[in-house]
């Protein structure tokens, strides 16, 4: 914290000229002080409710993409495993019918390239690299 005193208030920069007033006049002059300050009470108060108005909003941000990331997560888990089962799915129907290079290519590397991307969130090139289909070589 600073050790600089906040500027005295309009209601005191009144009161100090009314000091020097007679005892008797003081009554009357801290009747007519009463609703500056109450006015600027009131304007403390605004501010206050205003500040924990926006702190109120921005927790309630935060709190509202903290849901929705948690939502896009769950989502691509859900995703991931669908994906892996359809696949494996796929290569037993695909091996059983005698195409068993399909049914290698479906439950490979492809099968956990594509598994550790949705669940893990995460890519190496390497992953890359295993889901692109073999490249054709040239006929000699």
């Amino acid at each position: 914290m600073s050790d600089e005193k906040p500027p005295p208030s309009r209601a005191v920069q009144i009161a100090r000229m009314w000091a020097r007033v007679p005892a008797e006049h003081l009554e009357v002059a801290l009747k007519a002080l009463e609703p500056e300050l109450q006015r600027e009470h009131e304007r403390q108060l605004e501010s206050i409710r205003r500040e924990d108005a926006q702190r109120l909003e921005v927790l309630r941000n935060e709190q509202e993409e903290r849901r929705q990331r948690h939502f896009r997560h769950l989502c691509g888990l859900w995703a991931g495993f669908a994906l892996v089962i359809g696949m494996l799915v796929g290569a037993v129907i695909v091996g059983v019918s005698g195409q068993v290079w399909l049914a290698a290519l479906l439950a490979g590397p492809s099968l956990i390239a594509l598994a550790k991307i949705f669940v893990l969130r995460r890519s190496d090139p390497a992953d890359a690299r295993q889901l692109e289909p073999p490249a054709e070589q040239p006929p000699a």
